[in-house]
Parts: structure tokens; sequence; C-alpha cells
């Protein structure tokens, strides 16, 4: 009878010991001291298990473990190389988000210098190419960059502005298909101009195009296959002051010149001789600002002769001098072929 108990006893505590989760402990290595139970405590390796309840853990598991162990809060976003995205860390100091392919500048942002609060503002805007509307930005007179011509605008305060205002406005308008190429011919036959040369300026000025705008400052003696080749679409030539100028009083040597041009090899052919744009201006005319502002209306006219169909160039110059010396000009100027 007493051994029966017993034998229930010890059941009933086996059975208490397994619902209780008992652990034990292994020890891996063996101390080299085997007296020593602190060393071998310090030396071994231990494992933990609990009975009946757990597996020990998968080395995936135990990498991940030991990677957010190590994990730096300042570090940068991790990368997962066989990912096909990159992975999203809580740590890391900024975050990617899908979409944000324009920044808005702020004070302290950008590639360079920190911005003030108003430039930060202006480069805040963005252009939107499917945007439906076009904003338009209007501004004071006095603070615009540039004046146009308008039926309803006040007067100008001078010839020179009109006319300048004029040039500008009207071949703002014309189409980069409408301008001529313009060959410029100095008082020497034969020599052009180069790209730095005043006389280059003012052709732009006009709103043309320079036929020699690409040759080298040794290269400007050129031939008269070179100019059919360039088929210009204006001649513009200089004479000096014995054809045209403030002294001389007729157009008969000025005819003769165009005569002379129109006898060079092919020049028959060119636009502008087949279109009777063959401009001769007097060497005086690039002295003084407000006489170059009458040969780039002169260059304008010749060139797009229906944007200018109301213009007076005797007028124009006129106007010019007597507003410049005080005085009207005397001579002949310019020539321009009769069509």
């Amino acid at each position: 009878m007493n051994g029966h108990k017993t034998t229930q006893t010890i059941l009933l505590l086996c059975l208490m010991l397994l619902l209780s989760g008992c652990r034990t402990r292994t020890t891996g290595l063996v101390p080299e001291n085997p007296g020593s139970v602190d060393s071998a405590q310090n030396q071994g390796i231990e494992s933990e298990t609990q009975s009946g309840l757990s597996s020990p853990p998968s080395d995936a598991a135990a990498l991940e473990d030991s990677n957010l162990e190590n994990t730096d809060p300042g570090g940068m976003t991790r990368e997962n190389p066989e990912a096909s995205r990159k992975e999203y860390d809580e740590n890391a100091p900024a975050e990617i988000v899908p979409g944000t392919e324009h920044l808005l500048h702020a004070p302290g942002s950008g590639a360079g210098l920190a911005r003030s609060d108003p430039e930060a503002e202006q480069h805040a805007n963005q252009l939107d190419s499917q945007a439906g509307e076009t904003a338009t930005q209007t501004v004071a007179a006095d603070e615009a960059e540039k004046t146009g011509v308008s039926e309803d605008a006040p007067a100008a305060d001078s010839a020179m502005t009109y006319f300048t205002v004029l040039l500008q406005d009207t071949m703002d308008s014309v189409f980069e298909c409408k301008r001529a190429y313009v060959y410029w011919e100095t008082a020497q036959d034969h020599v052009t101009i180069h790209k730095t040369s005043p006389e280059h300026a003012l052709i732009l000025s006009a709103g043309q195009y320079d036929v020699s705008a690409r040759l080298l400052p040794e290269n400007l003696q050129v031939d008269d296959g070179w100019v059919v080749r360039k088929n210009p679409g204006v001649i513009v030539k200089i004479v000096d002051s014995q054809v045209l100028g403030s002294r001389v009083g007729t157009t008969h040597a000025a005819e003769s010149v165009c005569a002379q041009l129109l006898s060079r090899e092919g020049w028959t052919g060119i636009d502008a001789a087949r279109n009777r744009r063959i401009l001769l201006l007097s060497q005086e005319l690039l002295d003084a600002p407000y006489l170059q502002t009458a040969a780039m209306l002169m260059i304008a006219a010749t060139a797009c002769p229906e944007e200018f169909p109301g213009l007076d160039m005797q007028e124009a110059l006129q106007m010019l001098t007597q507003e410049a010396t005080g005085e009207l000009p005397s001579g002949i100027y310019y020539y321009h072929m009769e069509e």
C-alpha cells in the first residue's frame, strides 16, 4: 500500500515538472581545470531550450536578430541585392517616396548656397507641360524690359526710341523663315565682315542673318563663287563719300556701282539680284548711333518690305538727324535698286 502511494506521488511530480516547463543547461566545453566551477561557466557555450514547447531558432531568424542588434540609427537605408525593390528601414534618416521627380527649392536647399526667401519662392514655381492654360504676367510700363508699338500708346519721348521700338517690335513678329541672309561687302570689293564687327551687329539688330558669320578673321576676302553659293537674299554694299554721303546730290555714281555688282560672274542668279534687293549705304551711316539706327531700318525694310509698308526712310533719317544734331541732313546717304 505504501509503495502504491509512493508511485503515485512520483508520477504526479513528473507531470508537474512537464507542465511547468523545466529548463535544462548543458555545457559544451570541458573546463581545463575540473576543480574550478567559474572557469567552466565562463568558457562554456550555453544553450537553453524550453522542454516540449519550442525548437532552436533557424539560421535566417538568427541572422535577422543579429542585423537588428547591429542597426545604426543614423545609417543609410538597408538594401537587399536580391530584392526587386529597395527595402524600408525605419531607422534610416530619410525615405524615398515614388513620384517625387521635381524638387521645390527652399531656403538652404539645392546644390549650392542657401537661397533667400524671395529666390526660394521663385524657384518653387514649376512649369507643367500638360497644363491646360498659360499664365500671363503683367508689369508696369516703367518696369518692363522692352516696349512695344501700340496704336493707343503715348507718343515716344524721342525719335530714337520710336524707331528702335518700331524695328524691334516689327521684326519680333516675323517668322524665322521670313528673315533674309545678308551679304555685307565693305568699301573694298570682295571683302566682307567678321562676326565681331559692328557691321555684323547691325545685321542682327535689323533682324536678319549674316552669311559670313562663320568666316575666320583671316578669310574675309571672298570671291564671286563663294557669294553665289551663299545665295544671299540681301546685298549691302558700303560706298565712300564720293558715291553717297552728305556732299552727294545725285545717285549717278550709286547706279554705276549697282551695275558693276550685277556684272560680276553669276551674280544675276542670286536671290538678292533677282528680287532687286541690293542696298548701297554711305560709310557715314556707320559713324554715329542715330545714323546706325537709320541703317538698321534700311536693311530691315529692304529684307522685309511687306513688314514696313508705311515707312518713309528719308523722313526717318531726317527725324533722327535733326534730333541728334539740330539740323536736317544734307546729301544722299543710301540707294536702293528700283524693282
